[in-house]
């Protein structure tokens, strides 16, 4: 019963986190969005800073889609929120400062990924650097790393590897109890067959459960990875266009563009 009753406390939270309130919201790149929470240094050569794409803000947390074009790739920036699974009062889970993150050891996948400081929690921040579209394989190698927590908290449809093992889990403790139910049907064990039973039914609701996350695991990961590309492939081409013409015509090629600079906001302070 206690482990059952666990279980069924990890599965709550896990739905919770699959079916919060979300809101999107698109960004023309023309607009020149900037991402919340992430500061970059403006004292480089020829700084150009990076536009957001999209924004997915939930109740448990907030993920943004930008473009850099000093690298010429697009990165996912996510950070939690205060909620009843989680706390976040401090400043480095909101924000991410380029000129303090952490550069994250590769793994696996030419792609990058960086955290606010050395802490739990803490805002993260991945590039795409691979020449193909986004997918969970973009993100898996860093999923499960010290102070990146807050990519599987705000992606928690990214891994279905537990939900697999506790369904077969499942699957095998529902054949041995009913072996065990058939034993005692035979053998006239009738007082045993209540406790049986009860096991049973804890037994098959997990195993239902443990199904219904998995589907709706591939669901929400199949919408957002493909939310996430026609975010940026509908815009690529004009994107593409814009700061070739800024590298290479200077200020005039903005201007000439007839696209706006409406990239502001000041630097958060240090803590």
């Amino acid at each position: 019963m206690e482990r059952f009753l666990e279980q069924k406390r990890k599965t709550e939270e896990t739905f919770s986190r699959l079916t919060q309130p979300v809101h999107h919201r698109s960004d023309p790149f023309r607009a020149h969005q900037r991402i919340e929470g992430y500061f970059e240094n403006r004292d480089v050569p020829d700084f150009m800073g990076s536009d957001r794409l999209l924004k997915i803000d939930g109740i448990y947390g907030t993920i943004q889609l930008g473009y850099n074009p000093q690298k010429g790739k697009t990165f996912l920036f996510a950070n939690i929120k205060t909620s009843i699974y989680d706390t976040a009062p401090s400043r480095y889970q909101k924000e991410l400062k380029e000129y303090q993150m952490m550069r994250q050891i590769k793994t696996g996948t030419p792609n990058i990924a960086f955290s606010s400081k050395r802490r739990n929690g803490g805002a993260a921040l991945v590039y795409n650097l691979e020449s193909k579209p986004w997918s969970a394989q973009s993100i898996a190698p860093y999923l499960y790393r010290g102070n990146m927590e807050s990519l599987g908290k705000t992606m928690p449809f990214l891994d279905r590897t537990e939900e697999l093992e506790e369904r077969q889990k499942a699957r095998d403790e529902k054949h041995r109890l009913q072996a065990e139910v058939r034993s005692a049907l035979t053998k006239a064990r009738y007082a045993d067959l209540q406790a049986l039973r009860l096991q049973e039914r804890e037994t098959l609701y997990l195993q239902n459960r443990y199904n219904s996350l998995i589907v709706r695991k591939d669901t929400a990961a199949r919408l957002f990875f493909r939310r996430l590309n026609i975010a940026f492939d509908l815009q690529k081409q004009e994107i593409f266009q814009y700061y070739r013409g800024r590298r290479f015509g200077g200020e005039k090629s903005r201007l000439d563009s007839g696209l706006p600079e409406n990239r502001n906001g000041d630097e958060g302070q240090d803590e």
